[in-house]
């Protein structure tokens, strides 16, 4: 069994620390209790149930408290074999234990882990640096796991176990159910708040529940707190003890380090403001009955921590390989989002205006997005389909009229030409690049064509030049799907900037996101009017005589989504820029590997890689794309063989075209739709097929680091050697 040395600074600490410590001599461990208070404070501890310190430092609150107390600890030759420094909190006690321990070289144990506000305050660089130095992190909640992996924390130096104040509040006030006779009130600084407190007893008259002032942690006032009918506070501690007893809370503040305690829906974030204040109040006193987000028998669950870091490890023979998990855009681990969003959201919010049609932040966004986009209007709107939709609205198709598309693309882009009335009809696509070109259109044109659209696959542009021009020969309208392709370039040319009209997505994996988004660009002011009008539900806004003009949605960007997507295009370059770098660096590991070929930028042009998409020879490598593929995601590689599993005119509704009235009746005055069954057949587009077969598109990011680089290479290079001696 170990020694555990547990350092206590105050009543906070010892509420959680207690029965971790009994828990701890009961299975068998040696516990050793530092106290840095004097006879009065530890005192106050033992109500808590806290055994007698071995050792009483009898130290009183001062600004060296910290640090006396770590000279007193190494003054102790007793002290120095312990096996584990356990402090919890980030109080003096906390950090007494971290100087100790760093001294000694000692194993420390950080309890109530992963504790942030994301305020700019003392006491918030002092959670981060007492977690950074633990060598066990142990969390309430899995928020705050999620906290510490954020700031790169080994994965397997944290564990959830619970709330330990929980366990210590319980055990000194019993299992029995509470009244509600009151509301508690407990600030970190009363003193200071007379005016609140003031406002605090204004909004509590009309319900007539009486106060109950629970000051600093105590016995009494944790009594206090089981018989509350709802807490008001600002402090951490006390949220966490509200939300475990399923108390209604209302915190007094702008940000919580404990957002549990607000998931489970017991806590409500509220300003000082008398009117918010008293929202606040009425909704928490009429909300249903809260359930505690802490179900672990934090105790037990801190021991199995403490027993898997202390068990004897035997090295294996051979070491493995160490796997290192690749940021992903789906989450915070590859998407740069952060202060600049949260700061924009703020101002938002605090405007009180969410719409985009009397707010400020999608206009603006639309602005700034014209201008880095080189056109003269952007249009914001719901999503990357809606984008697709409103371009081609603003074309005013007749019923049948036809669109020639790409056949590898996502449905969003497909869908909008059928609900308008027209035909998607598919050009094959070169069997390197993915994209269509000047001679895979030019097959497909009829006397209905009317349009193209044009996708930028992957981050690389089509050759435009000669499409453009044979497009204009032909008087088609262009638009350029640029969803994968922010500021790449075609002979110097931006995406976006050589047709009628160009559409992007702010989708969650894009090279900028609001979550889901869309834009539409041009430099028409017509096309500008009538996309307007096609995200505005056909609404003649700011029109003498305005009404509905024709058939039209609402497909507007709100102001929450314009806040995030401003600052997202403040970052846009720089994205762009870093994944080119990554993609540039996985390029040069991978150019010598027999088999592959490899993404590049066009002549005179730029890729910017949404994602990195390259060809898998299969007289080379043994089961191609497929079997690579499979094999890369067995080793933690995350990638997509295929990128789509068929083209798109493959699709059940190409195919049953007939059972949808969306797809049926553009058709029905269609010379395609005389007939039944599908309308394209695959050995039209053996460009598509060929690299469909071949592809395999793997994610990369903004935020990949040389470790997943090399992670990524060395994967892709052994099993591509092992496939090509198969």
């Amino acid at each position: 069994m170990a020694t555990l040395l547990f350092v206590v600074g105050g009543c906070a600490d010892a509420l959680s620390v207690a029965p971790l410590v009994h828990a701890a001599s009961a299975a068998g461990h040696r516990a050793r209790l530092v106290h840095l208070g004097d006879a009065a404070a530890i005192e106050a501890a033992r109500a808590f149930g806290l055994p007698a310190p071995a050792i009483a430092l009898g130290l009183a609150a001062s600004r060296s408290l910290a640090a006396t107390a770590a000279t007193r600890l190494l003054a102790l030759a007793e002290l120095h074999t312990v096996d584990l420094v356990l402090a919890c909190g980030h109080g003096a006690g906390a950090v007494a234990a971290m100087q100790f321990a760093d001294a000694l070289e000692l194993p420390r144990v950080q309890l109530d882990a992963g504790v942030r506000d994301h305020g700019d305050t003392a006491a918030e660089r002092r959670r981060k640096m007492l977690d950074a130095g633990a060598s066990l992190r142990l969390c309430g909640h899995e928020l705050q796991r999620l906290e510490l992996l954020r700031e790169r924390h080994d994965f397997g130096s944290i564990a959830v176990i619970g709330s330990l104040a929980h366990a210590g509040a319980l055990a000194v006030t019993g299992a029995s159910a509470a009244t509600t006779s009151c509301v508690g009130l407990a600030l970190e600084h009363p003193a200071a708040n007379a005016a609140l407190r003031q406002t605090i007893h204004d909004c509590l008259a009309p319900p007539g529940l009486p106060i109950q002032d629970l000051g600093p942690a105590a016995l009494e006032p944790l009594a206090a707190l089981r018989q509350a009918r709802l807490l008001l506070t600002d402090s951490h501690g006390w949220q966490e003890l509200a939300a475990a007893f399923a108390i209604p809370c209302v915190t007094i503040g702008d940000r919580t380090g404990k957002p549990e305690t607000v998931e489970c829906g017991g806590n409500r974030l509220t300003s000082a403001r008398r009117e918010e204040l008293a929202q606040a109040i009425d909704l928490a006193l009429a909300a249903p009955a809260v359930r505690s987000p802490y179900a672990l028998d934090a105790p037990a669950a801190a021991l199995a921590a403490i027993a898997a870091f202390l068990a004897p490890r035997t090295a294996p023979a051979a070491p493995a390989a160490t796997t290192t998990a690749l940021p992903g855009d789906g989450d915070w681990t590859g998407r740069l989002l952060g202060a600049a969003e949260l700061e924009r959201v703020g101002r938002a919010i605090r405007s009180g205006t969410l719409n985009s049609t009397k707010g400020t932040f999608v206009t603006r966004f639309e602005q700034d997005f014209a201008a880095r986009m080189g056109r003269k209007h952007a249009i914001a709107c719901a999503s990357g389909s809606a984008a697709v939709h409103v371009a081609i609205a603003a074309l005013r198709l007749q019923a049948g009229d036809e669109v020639i598309t790409t056949p590898i693309t996502d449905m969003g882009a497909l869908t909008p030409i059928l609900y308008e009335g027209g035909v998607p009809v598919f050009a094959d696509v070169d069997p390197v690049t993915l994209n269509v070109t000047v001679d895979t259109l030019r097959r497909q044109r009829t006397a209905r064509t009317r349009a193209i659209v044009v996708t930028h696959l992957f981050g690389r542009c089509c050759d435009m030049a000669p499409i453009t021009g044979w497009a204009n020969e032909h008087g088609l309208r262009v638009i350029e799907d640029c969803a994968q392709s922010f500021l790449a370039e075609d002979r110097g040319r931006i995406a976006g900037t050589q047709s009628h009209l160009a559409t992007f997505s702010l989708q969650q994996g894009k090279h900028m996101t609001t979550g889901e988004g869309g834009v539409v660009t041009t430099d028409d002011p017509q096309l500008a009017r009538a996309v307007f009008l096609a995200v505005n539900k056909a609404w003649g806004y700011g029109d003498r005589d305005p009404d509905h003009y024709f058939p039209a949605l609402n497909y507007r960007l709100t102001e929450l989504q314009g806040a995030v997507a401003l600052a997202q295009l403040d970052k846009l370059a720089w994205v762009v820029q870093r994944r080119g770098d990554v993609a540039t660096a996985l390029t040069r590991r991978l150019a010598a590997i027999p088999g592959l070929q490899l993404p590049e930028d066009p002549v005179g042009g730029r890729h910017t890689y949404w994602k990195y998409a390259f060809l898998v020879d299969p007289d080379v490598i043994h089961g191609g794309a497929l079997e690579l593929g499979k094999r890369m995601r067995a080793r933690g590689v995350a990638c997509v063989p295929r990128y789509i599993q068929k083209p798109a005119f493959e699709c059940r509704l190409f195919q049953l075209w007939r059972q949808s009235p969306v797809s049926a009746l553009p058709l029905s005055c269609n010379d395609r739709g005389r007939t039944d069954g599908p309308l394209f057949q695959r050995a039209d587009y053996p460009g598509a097929v060929r690299a469909l077969e071949r592809v395999v598109v793997l994610p990369i990011n903004e935020l990949w680091q040389q470790q997943h680089l090399d992670q990524v290479a060395s994967v892709i290079e052994q099993e591509a050697r092992v496939l090509a001696h198969a």
